[in-house]
């Protein structure tokens, strides 16, 4: 029983940490997104790699936890939802730029 209360907690933080992850880096595409359409300064590149590193790091970790067990559908979920976030501000980057570059 102790085993199974221990991995529904280790799952637990995966997610939350997985979550947190994706809403920081939701909220820079919505920041990017924002910029593109008004033309104001957007997020700065040490803000947008910085969470799209840490991101990588936490997708790494958690993955690496569970190398010798099944992930939880949970988790699997969070690093889904956090990979869909990564590529929407990777696509959003390249908008940004393009748009940026046109301009010129």
């Amino acid at each position: 029983m102790h085993s199974l209360v221990a991995h529904q907690s280790e799952s637990a933080k995966a997610w939350l940490r997985l979550g947190s992850h994706e809403a920081e880096v939701n909220q820079i595409d919505t920041a990017l997104v924002g910029a593109a359409k008004t033309g104001s300064r957007p997020p700065s590149s040490f803000q947008i790699f910085g969470a799209l590193s840490d991101a990588s790091f936490v997708c790494a970790e958690i993955v690496d936890a569970y190398v010798d067990r099944p992930i939880p559908l949970n988790v699997r979920t969070g690093l889904s939802r956090l990979h869909c976030a990564i590529t929407d501000l990777s696509a959003s980057l390249k908008v940004y730029t393009a748009l940026s570059l046109k301009g010129r």
